[in-house]
Protein backbone atom coordinates (compact mmCIF):
# COMPACT_ATOMS: atom_id res chain seq x y z
CA UNK A 1 0.00 0.00 0.00
CA UNK A 2 0.99 3.65 -0.32
CA UNK A 3 1.98 5.19 3.04
CA UNK A 4 1.65 8.93 3.60
CA UNK A 5 2.27 9.24 7.36
CA UNK A 6 3.28 6.50 9.80
CA UNK A 7 2.63 6.81 13.52
CA UNK A 8 5.44 5.08 15.43
CA UNK A 9 3.92 5.40 18.90
CA UNK A 10 0.22 4.82 19.48
CA UNK A 11 -1.38 2.89 22.33
CA UNK A 12 -3.83 0.05 22.11
CA UNK A 13 -6.05 -0.54 25.11
CA UNK A 14 -6.33 -4.16 26.15
CA UNK A 15 -10.04 -5.13 25.99
CA UNK A 16 -11.84 -6.60 29.03
CA UNK A 17 -11.33 -10.17 27.81
CA UNK A 18 -7.69 -9.76 26.74
CA UNK A 19 -6.49 -12.18 29.42
CA UNK A 20 -9.67 -13.93 30.59
CA UNK A 21 -10.21 -15.39 27.12
CA UNK A 22 -6.59 -16.51 26.74
CA UNK A 23 -5.47 -17.76 30.17
CA UNK A 24 -6.63 -20.91 31.97
CA UNK A 25 -9.22 -20.14 34.66
CA UNK A 26 -8.62 -23.60 36.11
CA UNK A 27 -4.95 -22.77 36.50
CA UNK A 28 -5.06 -19.12 37.56
CA UNK A 29 -8.64 -18.34 38.69
CA UNK A 30 -9.14 -14.75 39.82
CA UNK A 31 -5.43 -14.06 39.45
CA UNK A 32 -6.00 -13.55 35.72
CA UNK A 33 -5.90 -9.83 34.82
CA UNK A 34 -9.49 -8.69 34.47
CA UNK A 35 -11.86 -5.74 34.72
CA UNK A 36 -14.26 -5.58 37.67
CA UNK A 37 -16.85 -3.28 39.26
CA UNK A 38 -16.13 -1.39 42.48
CA UNK A 39 -17.58 1.48 44.48
CA UNK A 40 -15.13 4.40 44.70
CA UNK A 41 -16.91 5.69 47.82
CA UNK A 42 -15.91 2.50 49.60
CA UNK A 43 -12.33 2.18 48.36
CA UNK A 44 -9.71 4.19 46.54
CA UNK A 45 -9.56 1.98 43.47
CA UNK A 46 -5.92 1.12 43.97
CA UNK A 47 -4.09 4.15 42.54
CA UNK A 48 -3.87 7.89 42.95
CA UNK A 49 -3.20 9.30 39.49
CA UNK A 50 -3.37 12.89 38.20
CA UNK A 51 -6.46 12.28 36.07
CA UNK A 52 -9.98 13.61 35.98
CA UNK A 53 -12.40 10.68 36.01
CA UNK A 54 -16.09 10.68 35.16
CA UNK A 55 -17.84 10.18 38.55
CA UNK A 56 -20.18 7.24 39.00
CA UNK A 57 -21.41 5.36 42.04
CA UNK A 58 -20.06 2.18 40.49
CA UNK A 59 -16.92 2.19 38.33
CA UNK A 60 -14.78 -0.40 36.59
CA UNK A 61 -11.10 -0.99 37.24
CA UNK A 62 -8.33 -3.39 36.31
CA UNK A 63 -7.20 -6.08 38.73
CA UNK A 64 -3.99 -8.07 38.24
CA UNK A 65 -3.11 -11.03 40.42
CA UNK A 66 -5.81 -10.01 42.87
CA UNK A 67 -4.50 -6.44 43.23
CA UNK A 68 -6.37 -3.38 41.84
CA UNK A 69 -4.21 -1.44 39.40
CA UNK A 70 -5.70 1.04 36.93
CA UNK A 71 -8.83 2.46 38.66
CA UNK A 72 -10.67 3.08 35.37
CA UNK A 73 -10.89 1.11 32.11
CA UNK A 74 -8.52 3.12 29.93
CA UNK A 75 -6.24 6.15 29.61
CA UNK A 76 -7.83 7.65 26.52
CA UNK A 77 -8.51 11.37 26.89
CA UNK A 78 -7.78 12.13 23.24
CA UNK A 79 -10.78 10.02 22.23
CA UNK A 80 -13.26 11.31 24.83
CA UNK A 81 -15.81 14.06 24.22
CA UNK A 82 -14.07 16.77 26.26
CA UNK A 83 -10.52 15.41 25.75
CA UNK A 84 -10.03 15.67 29.49
CA UNK A 85 -12.25 13.38 31.57
CA UNK A 86 -11.64 9.65 31.54
CA UNK A 87 -14.51 7.15 31.29
CA UNK A 88 -15.10 5.12 34.42
CA UNK A 89 -17.13 2.35 32.73
CA UNK A 90 -16.41 0.23 29.69
CA UNK A 91 -19.67 1.24 28.05
CA UNK A 92 -18.26 4.77 27.75
CA UNK A 93 -14.84 3.81 26.36
CA UNK A 94 -14.62 4.67 22.62
CA UNK A 95 -14.27 1.57 20.46
CA UNK A 96 -11.32 3.16 18.64
CA UNK A 97 -9.30 2.71 21.82
CA UNK A 98 -9.35 -1.11 21.77
CA UNK A 99 -10.88 -2.46 18.54
CA UNK A 100 -9.04 -2.65 15.23
CA UNK A 101 -11.82 -1.59 12.81
CA UNK A 102 -12.65 1.57 14.75
CA UNK A 103 -8.94 2.30 15.31
CA UNK A 104 -8.39 2.26 11.56
CA UNK A 105 -11.28 4.70 11.13
CA UNK A 106 -9.73 7.03 13.72
CA UNK A 107 -6.41 6.79 11.89
CA UNK A 108 -8.10 7.64 8.60
CA UNK A 109 -9.66 10.70 10.19
CA UNK A 110 -6.18 11.90 11.19
CA UNK A 111 -4.40 11.05 7.94
CA UNK A 112 -2.39 8.17 9.45
CA UNK A 113 -1.48 5.27 7.19
CA UNK A 114 -0.07 2.87 9.80
CA UNK A 115 0.45 2.79 13.56
CA UNK A 116 2.93 1.05 15.85
CA UNK A 117 1.11 -0.18 18.97
CA UNK A 118 2.26 0.01 22.59
CA UNK A 119 0.25 -1.40 25.52
CA UNK A 120 -1.67 0.37 28.28
CA UNK A 121 -2.54 -1.91 31.22
CA UNK A 122 0.40 -4.18 30.48
CA UNK A 123 2.73 -1.22 30.83
CA UNK A 124 5.00 -0.22 27.95
CA UNK A 125 7.74 -2.46 29.39
CA UNK A 126 5.42 -5.19 30.79
CA UNK A 127 5.75 -3.45 34.15
CA UNK A 128 2.41 -4.82 35.35
CA UNK A 129 3.81 -8.34 35.61
CA UNK A 130 7.22 -7.51 37.07
CA UNK A 131 8.19 -9.66 40.04
CA UNK A 132 5.38 -12.17 39.55
CA UNK A 133 6.11 -15.90 39.60
CA UNK A 134 7.73 -16.94 36.31
CA UNK A 135 4.93 -19.09 34.90
CA UNK A 136 2.26 -16.53 35.73
CA UNK A 137 4.31 -13.72 34.16
CA UNK A 138 4.92 -15.80 31.04
CA UNK A 139 1.22 -16.62 30.62
CA UNK A 140 0.18 -12.98 31.06
CA UNK A 141 2.77 -11.79 28.55
CA UNK A 142 1.84 -14.48 26.05
CA UNK A 143 -1.86 -13.59 26.30
CA UNK A 144 -1.18 -9.93 25.55
CA UNK A 145 1.06 -10.78 22.60
CA UNK A 146 -1.57 -13.18 21.27
CA UNK A 147 -4.20 -10.44 21.54
CA UNK A 148 -2.02 -8.28 19.27
CA UNK A 149 -1.54 -11.16 16.86
CA UNK A 150 -5.18 -12.20 16.69
CA UNK A 151 -7.10 -8.95 16.93
CA UNK A 152 -4.73 -6.28 15.63
CA UNK A 153 -2.37 -7.57 12.96
CA UNK A 154 -4.84 -10.37 12.36
CA UNK A 155 -7.22 -7.66 11.19
CA UNK A 156 -4.73 -5.58 9.18
CA UNK A 157 -1.00 -6.34 9.22
CA UNK A 158 -0.20 -3.58 6.72
CA UNK A 159 -1.53 -0.79 8.94
CA UNK A 160 -1.22 -2.10 12.51
CA UNK A 161 2.26 -2.93 13.79
CA UNK A 162 2.68 -5.25 16.80
CA UNK A 163 5.57 -4.97 19.27
CA UNK A 164 6.31 -7.90 21.57
CA UNK A 165 6.45 -7.54 25.35
CA UNK A 166 8.61 -10.16 27.03
CA UNK A 167 8.82 -12.19 30.23
CA UNK A 168 11.92 -11.44 32.29
CA UNK A 169 12.11 -14.49 34.58
CA UNK A 170 14.76 -16.23 32.45
CA UNK A 171 16.68 -15.18 29.34
CA UNK A 172 15.62 -18.40 27.60
CA UNK A 173 11.96 -17.46 28.08
CA UNK A 174 12.64 -13.91 26.95
CA UNK A 175 14.30 -14.99 23.72
CA UNK A 176 11.75 -17.73 23.01
CA UNK A 177 8.85 -15.28 23.22
CA UNK A 178 10.62 -12.83 20.90
CA UNK A 179 11.23 -15.56 18.32
CA UNK A 180 7.67 -16.93 18.64
CA UNK A 181 6.09 -13.52 18.10
CA UNK A 182 8.42 -12.62 15.25
CA UNK A 183 7.20 -15.72 13.45
CA UNK A 184 3.62 -14.54 14.06
CA UNK A 185 4.28 -11.18 12.41
CA UNK A 186 5.44 -8.89 15.23
CA UNK A 187 7.91 -6.27 14.05
CA UNK A 188 9.92 -5.39 17.16
CA UNK A 189 10.42 -6.00 20.87
CA UNK A 190 9.89 -3.71 23.87
CA UNK A 191 12.60 -3.79 26.54
CA UNK A 192 12.96 -2.27 30.00
CA UNK A 193 15.65 0.40 30.24
CA UNK A 194 16.60 -0.51 33.81
CA UNK A 195 16.59 -4.30 34.25
CA UNK A 196 18.72 -3.96 37.38
CA UNK A 197 15.72 -2.36 39.09
CA UNK A 198 13.94 -5.70 38.65
CA UNK A 199 16.79 -7.67 40.17
CA UNK A 200 18.20 -8.55 36.74
CA UNK A 201 21.70 -7.87 35.40
CA UNK A 202 22.50 -4.53 33.78
CA UNK A 203 21.96 -4.51 30.04
CA UNK A 204 25.74 -4.62 29.34
CA UNK A 205 25.98 -7.95 31.18
CA UNK A 206 26.62 -11.12 29.11
CA UNK A 207 23.27 -12.37 30.45
CA UNK A 208 21.46 -10.31 27.77
CA UNK A 209 23.65 -11.30 24.85
CA UNK A 210 21.31 -14.07 23.61
CA UNK A 211 18.56 -11.43 23.27
CA UNK A 212 20.81 -8.91 21.52
CA UNK A 213 22.16 -11.63 19.22
CA UNK A 214 18.67 -12.87 18.35
CA UNK A 215 17.32 -9.37 17.62
CA UNK A 216 20.39 -8.56 15.55
CA UNK A 217 20.11 -11.72 13.47
CA UNK A 218 16.37 -11.18 12.87
CA UNK A 219 16.89 -7.45 12.17
CA UNK A 220 14.34 -6.92 14.92
CA UNK A 221 14.43 -3.41 16.51
CA UNK A 222 14.54 -3.07 20.31
CA UNK A 223 12.25 -0.39 21.77
CA UNK A 224 12.30 1.74 24.89
CA UNK A 225 9.14 3.68 25.66
CA UNK A 226 9.35 6.86 27.74
CA UNK A 227 11.29 6.09 30.88
CA UNK A 228 11.47 2.45 29.81
CA UNK A 229 10.18 1.40 33.21
CA UNK A 230 12.99 3.18 35.05
CA UNK A 231 10.64 4.60 37.67
CA UNK A 232 13.29 4.89 40.37
CA UNK A 233 14.95 7.63 38.36
CA UNK A 234 11.79 9.73 38.48
CA UNK A 235 11.12 12.24 41.25
CA UNK A 236 7.71 12.09 42.89
CA UNK A 237 5.22 14.85 42.12
CA UNK A 238 4.89 17.48 44.82
CA UNK A 239 2.04 17.07 47.35
CA UNK A 240 -1.20 18.82 46.45
CA UNK A 241 -0.37 18.93 42.75
CA UNK A 242 -3.91 18.14 41.64
CA UNK A 243 -5.17 16.60 38.41
CA UNK A 244 -4.36 19.31 35.89
CA UNK A 245 -0.92 20.29 37.18
CA UNK A 246 -0.06 16.64 37.72
CA UNK A 247 -0.99 15.78 34.18
CA UNK A 248 1.04 18.74 32.90
CA UNK A 249 4.05 17.63 34.91
CA UNK A 250 3.94 14.05 33.68
CA UNK A 251 5.37 15.04 30.31
CA UNK A 252 8.27 17.12 31.56
CA UNK A 253 9.07 14.86 34.51
CA UNK A 254 8.49 11.56 32.79
CA UNK A 255 9.97 12.19 29.35
CA UNK A 256 13.46 13.28 30.39
CA UNK A 257 14.99 10.05 31.66
CA UNK A 258 16.00 8.68 28.28
CA UNK A 259 19.21 10.69 28.28
CA UNK A 260 20.37 8.69 31.30
CA UNK A 261 19.69 5.23 29.95
CA UNK A 262 20.83 6.07 26.42
CA UNK A 263 24.13 7.51 27.70
CA UNK A 264 24.59 4.23 29.56
CA UNK A 265 23.87 2.30 26.39
CA UNK A 266 26.27 4.37 24.29
CA UNK A 267 29.08 3.61 26.74
CA UNK A 268 27.99 0.06 27.54
CA UNK A 269 29.83 -1.78 24.78
CA UNK A 270 26.59 -3.32 23.49
CA UNK A 271 26.73 -1.40 20.21
CA UNK A 272 30.33 -2.49 19.66
CA UNK A 273 29.59 -6.16 20.34
CA UNK A 274 26.43 -6.16 18.20
CA UNK A 275 27.14 -3.86 15.26
CA UNK A 276 23.79 -4.36 13.50
CA UNK A 277 21.47 -4.01 16.52
CA UNK A 278 18.89 -1.21 16.19
CA UNK A 279 17.10 0.72 18.96
CA UNK A 280 13.98 2.91 18.89
CA UNK A 281 13.14 5.42 21.65
CA UNK A 282 9.44 6.33 21.76
CA UNK A 283 7.37 9.01 23.49
CA UNK A 284 10.30 11.11 24.64
CA UNK A 285 10.52 13.71 21.90
CA UNK A 286 13.91 14.68 20.59
CA UNK A 287 14.86 17.99 22.23
CA UNK A 288 17.22 16.10 24.56
CA UNK A 289 19.20 14.47 21.75
CA UNK A 290 21.58 17.33 20.76
CA UNK A 291 22.70 17.82 24.36
CA UNK A 292 23.21 14.11 24.89
CA UNK A 293 25.28 13.71 21.73
CA UNK A 294 27.41 16.76 22.47
CA UNK A 295 28.20 15.83 26.04
CA UNK A 296 28.88 12.18 25.20
CA UNK A 297 31.24 13.18 22.37
CA UNK A 298 33.00 15.66 24.64
CA UNK A 299 33.56 13.06 27.36
CA UNK A 300 34.56 10.42 24.81
CA UNK A 301 37.28 12.77 23.57
CA UNK A 302 38.42 14.02 26.99
CA UNK A 303 38.73 10.46 28.30
CA UNK A 304 40.31 9.13 25.09
CA UNK A 305 37.84 6.30 24.93
CA UNK A 306 38.93 5.43 21.39
CA UNK A 307 41.92 3.81 23.12
CA UNK A 308 39.65 1.76 25.39
CA UNK A 309 37.34 -0.15 23.07
CA UNK A 310 35.11 2.70 21.82
CA UNK A 311 36.56 3.56 18.43
CA UNK A 312 33.65 5.64 17.16
CA UNK A 313 32.22 8.82 18.61
CA UNK A 314 28.95 8.25 20.51
CA UNK A 315 27.15 10.61 18.12
CA UNK A 316 28.26 8.49 15.15
CA UNK A 317 26.99 5.35 16.83
CA UNK A 318 23.69 7.02 17.71
CA UNK A 319 23.15 8.27 14.15
CA UNK A 320 23.85 4.80 12.84
CA UNK A 321 21.79 2.71 15.26
CA UNK A 322 19.15 4.71 17.18
CA UNK A 323 15.80 6.24 16.15
CA UNK A 324 13.86 8.88 18.07
CA UNK A 325 10.44 10.41 17.50
CA UNK A 326 8.41 13.57 18.11
CA UNK A 327 4.80 14.67 17.99
CA UNK A 328 4.44 18.36 18.93
CA UNK A 329 7.93 19.84 19.23
CA UNK A 330 8.95 22.75 17.09
CA UNK A 331 12.26 23.81 18.64
CA UNK A 332 13.48 20.23 18.70
CA UNK A 333 12.96 19.96 14.96
CA UNK A 334 15.23 22.96 14.42
CA UNK A 335 18.03 20.47 15.09
CA UNK A 336 16.90 17.93 12.51
CA UNK A 337 20.14 18.20 10.53
CA UNK A 338 22.31 17.75 13.64
CA UNK A 339 20.30 14.72 14.75
CA UNK A 340 19.94 13.43 11.21
CA UNK A 341 16.79 13.10 9.11
CA UNK A 342 17.54 9.37 8.90
CA UNK A 343 17.06 9.05 12.68
CA UNK A 344 13.75 10.85 13.27
CA UNK A 345 10.20 9.47 13.09
CA UNK A 346 6.76 10.87 13.92
CA UNK A 347 4.19 9.70 16.49
CA UNK A 348 0.64 10.64 17.56
CA UNK A 349 0.49 9.08 21.08
CA UNK A 350 -3.20 8.33 20.44
CA UNK A 351 -5.31 8.05 22.59
CA UNK A 352 -3.24 9.47 25.45
CA UNK A 353 -3.75 13.02 26.75
CA UNK A 354 -0.81 14.56 24.88
CA UNK A 355 -2.06 13.24 21.54
CA UNK A 356 -2.75 15.77 18.80
CA UNK A 357 -5.49 13.63 17.21
CA UNK A 358 -7.46 14.45 15.11
CA UNK A 359 -5.50 17.59 14.20
CA UNK A 360 -2.07 16.02 13.75
CA UNK A 361 -1.62 17.41 10.24
CA UNK A 362 -1.67 20.97 11.55
CA UNK A 363 1.01 20.25 14.13
CA UNK A 364 3.12 18.29 11.68
CA UNK A 365 3.26 21.36 9.46
CA UNK A 366 4.27 23.56 12.40
CA UNK A 367 7.00 21.15 13.49
CA UNK A 368 8.40 20.54 10.01
CA UNK A 369 8.24 24.14 8.83
CA UNK A 370 11.35 24.74 6.74
CA UNK A 371 12.37 21.08 6.55
CA UNK A 372 13.03 20.09 2.91
CA UNK A 373 10.63 17.68 1.25
CA UNK A 374 13.16 14.84 1.00
CA UNK A 375 13.86 15.03 4.73
CA UNK A 376 10.14 15.30 5.52
CA UNK A 377 9.47 12.12 3.57
CA UNK A 378 12.10 10.27 5.58
CA UNK A 379 10.74 11.55 8.89
CA UNK A 380 7.05 10.89 8.17
CA UNK A 381 7.26 7.69 6.10
CA UNK A 382 10.51 6.20 4.87
CA UNK A 383 12.34 5.70 8.18
CA UNK A 384 9.39 3.87 9.69
CA UNK A 385 8.91 1.74 6.58
CA UNK A 386 12.56 0.72 6.82
CA UNK A 387 12.50 -0.01 10.56
CA UNK A 388 9.24 -2.01 10.46
CA UNK A 389 9.63 -3.59 7.01
CA UNK A 390 6.33 -2.15 5.76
Amino acid sequence: MEYTRIDVDAHIQEPPDCWTSRMSSAKWGDRIPHSEWYRPADESGGMDLPYLVEPHERMQRWVIDGTPTLPFPSVCQAATADRETLPSRWEDVPLSVYRAPERLEAMDRDGISAAVLYPNVTGPSADAFAGKEPEYEADCVRAYNDFLTEEMIGHDAERLVALTVVPYSAIERTVAEVVRCRQLGHRGVIMTSAPHQRGLPYFNDPYWEPLWETCQEMDHPVHFHGSGGAMKMRLDLMPGTGARRGRALMGSVGFNLQGQYMANFLFSGVFERFPRLTFVIAETGLGWVPYLLEVCDHEWERNQLWQHGFERRPSEVFRDRVYVDFWYEQQGLRNWEFIGADRIMWESDFPHPTSLWPDSSKYVELSLDGVPEAARRKILVDNARSVYKL
